[in-house]
Protein backbone atom coordinates (compact mmCIF):
# COMPACT_ATOMS: atom_id res chain seq x y z
CA UNK A 1 0.00 0.00 0.00
CA UNK A 2 3.13 2.29 0.66
CA UNK A 3 4.66 1.91 -2.68
CA UNK A 4 1.44 2.69 -4.56
CA UNK A 5 1.28 6.27 -2.51
CA UNK A 6 4.20 6.62 -3.41
CA UNK A 7 3.84 5.73 -6.69
CA UNK A 8 0.83 8.10 -7.09
CA UNK A 9 2.72 11.01 -5.60
CA UNK A 10 5.62 11.16 -8.16
CA UNK A 11 3.01 10.53 -11.05
CA UNK A 12 1.27 13.38 -9.83
CA UNK A 13 4.24 15.56 -8.86
CA UNK A 14 5.89 14.89 -12.70
CA UNK A 15 2.93 15.46 -14.91
CA UNK A 16 2.49 18.36 -17.06
CA UNK A 17 1.20 20.65 -14.70
CA UNK A 18 4.27 21.80 -13.81
CA UNK A 19 4.26 25.77 -12.68
CA UNK A 20 6.58 27.94 -14.25
CA UNK A 21 8.19 31.29 -12.25
CA UNK A 22 9.15 34.08 -14.53
CA UNK A 23 10.91 36.70 -12.93
CA UNK A 24 12.78 40.25 -13.82
CA UNK A 25 16.42 41.09 -13.39
CA UNK A 26 15.21 44.69 -12.46
CA UNK A 27 16.89 46.24 -9.76
CA UNK A 28 14.99 47.79 -7.23
CA UNK A 29 16.23 50.82 -7.53
CA UNK A 30 14.88 50.52 -11.09
CA UNK A 31 11.51 51.81 -9.39
CA UNK A 32 12.04 54.65 -8.42
CA UNK A 33 9.11 56.78 -7.02
CA UNK A 34 11.18 59.77 -9.32
CA UNK A 35 13.69 58.42 -11.68
CA UNK A 36 14.87 62.11 -12.73
CA UNK A 37 16.55 62.26 -9.35
CA UNK A 38 19.11 58.99 -9.93
CA UNK A 39 21.07 61.79 -12.14
CA UNK A 40 21.21 64.71 -9.24
CA UNK A 41 24.54 65.70 -8.82
CA UNK A 42 24.01 68.81 -6.68
CA UNK A 43 21.36 70.59 -4.65
CA UNK A 44 21.00 74.36 -4.07
CA UNK A 45 18.80 74.57 -0.84
CA UNK A 46 16.74 77.40 0.14
CA UNK A 47 15.76 77.96 4.01
CA UNK A 48 12.84 80.32 4.72
CA UNK A 49 12.59 81.43 8.10
CA UNK A 50 8.94 82.40 7.20
CA UNK A 51 7.26 80.25 4.61
CA UNK A 52 5.37 83.03 3.81
CA UNK A 53 7.69 85.10 2.77
CA UNK A 54 10.16 83.50 0.57
CA UNK A 55 12.10 86.42 -0.86
CA UNK A 56 14.22 86.03 2.02
CA UNK A 57 15.85 82.79 2.94
CA UNK A 58 19.52 81.74 3.12
CA UNK A 59 21.58 79.27 1.04
CA UNK A 60 23.25 76.28 0.98
CA UNK A 61 24.94 74.32 -1.81
CA UNK A 62 25.18 70.65 -1.53
CA UNK A 63 27.89 68.52 -3.76
CA UNK A 64 28.82 65.19 -1.73
CA UNK A 65 27.06 62.64 -4.05
CA UNK A 66 26.22 60.17 -0.15
CA UNK A 67 24.25 63.19 0.65
CA UNK A 68 22.55 63.39 -2.10
CA UNK A 69 21.63 60.30 -2.31
CA UNK A 70 20.24 60.07 1.21
CA UNK A 71 17.47 62.50 -0.19
CA UNK A 72 17.21 61.76 -3.64
CA UNK A 73 17.52 57.94 -3.72
CA UNK A 74 16.50 56.57 0.00
CA UNK A 75 14.12 59.53 1.66
CA UNK A 76 11.80 60.19 -0.99
CA UNK A 77 10.92 56.82 -1.66
CA UNK A 78 9.82 56.41 2.41
CA UNK A 79 6.18 55.99 2.87
CA UNK A 80 3.95 58.58 1.89
CA UNK A 81 2.01 60.47 4.67
CA UNK A 82 -0.80 63.01 5.16
CA UNK A 83 -0.04 66.01 7.30
CA UNK A 84 -2.04 68.69 6.31
CA UNK A 85 -1.01 71.19 9.02
CA UNK A 86 2.95 70.90 8.29
CA UNK A 87 3.99 73.22 6.03
CA UNK A 88 7.44 72.93 3.97
CA UNK A 89 10.69 75.55 5.75
CA UNK A 90 12.78 74.26 2.70
CA UNK A 91 13.63 74.26 -0.90
CA UNK A 92 15.60 71.67 -2.51
CA UNK A 93 16.60 72.85 -6.61
CA UNK A 94 17.93 69.80 -7.70
CA UNK A 95 20.23 69.57 -10.46
CA UNK A 96 22.18 67.33 -12.75
CA UNK A 97 25.04 68.78 -14.96
CA UNK A 98 23.69 72.20 -14.39
CA UNK A 99 19.99 71.47 -15.06
CA UNK A 100 16.86 71.78 -12.56
CA UNK A 101 15.41 68.27 -12.69
CA UNK A 102 13.30 68.71 -9.84
CA UNK A 103 12.66 70.69 -6.86
CA UNK A 104 11.82 68.99 -3.24
CA UNK A 105 10.01 70.64 -0.59
CA UNK A 106 11.29 69.64 2.79
CA UNK A 107 9.92 69.78 6.40
CA UNK A 108 12.32 69.55 9.04
CA UNK A 109 11.84 72.38 11.59
CA UNK A 110 9.29 71.42 13.58
CA UNK A 111 10.11 67.51 15.57
CA UNK A 112 6.19 66.44 14.83
CA UNK A 113 6.22 67.45 10.92
CA UNK A 114 8.62 65.63 9.14
CA UNK A 115 8.58 65.13 6.04
CA UNK A 116 9.95 65.65 1.94
CA UNK A 117 7.75 66.02 -1.03
CA UNK A 118 6.98 66.88 -5.03
CA UNK A 119 4.45 68.56 -7.28
CA UNK A 120 3.43 65.50 -9.57
CA UNK A 121 2.04 66.11 -12.97
CA UNK A 122 -1.48 68.21 -12.23
CA UNK A 123 -0.18 70.45 -9.54
CA UNK A 124 -0.90 67.38 -6.93
CA UNK A 125 1.41 67.52 -4.08
CA UNK A 126 2.89 64.60 -2.29
CA UNK A 127 4.67 63.68 0.76
CA UNK A 128 6.52 61.28 1.88
CA UNK A 129 8.03 60.79 6.04
CA UNK A 130 11.31 62.18 6.40
CA UNK A 131 13.46 60.22 9.01
CA UNK A 132 14.68 62.39 11.80
CA UNK A 133 17.97 62.12 11.20
CA UNK A 134 17.79 63.01 7.88
CA UNK A 135 15.57 66.30 9.36
CA UNK A 136 18.61 66.67 11.57
CA UNK A 137 21.18 67.02 8.84
CA UNK A 138 18.71 69.64 7.32
CA UNK A 139 19.09 71.53 10.25
CA UNK A 140 22.80 71.70 10.13
CA UNK A 141 22.93 72.77 7.23
CA UNK A 142 20.34 75.64 7.72
CA UNK A 143 22.82 76.60 10.89
CA UNK A 144 25.85 76.26 8.42
CA UNK A 145 24.10 78.62 5.89
CA UNK A 146 23.78 81.50 8.80
CA UNK A 147 19.69 81.18 9.02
Amino acid sequence: MMMICFIVMMSCTESGNKETVETTDTPVSDMHRLPELKTVDSIDMHFFPDINDQKVYARFELNDTAAIHLFTLNEINHAFVDQPNCEYDTKFFCFSKGQIVKTLYVAALKDSCHFIGFIKSGGVAVKAQLSDSAAALVNAWRKKSGN
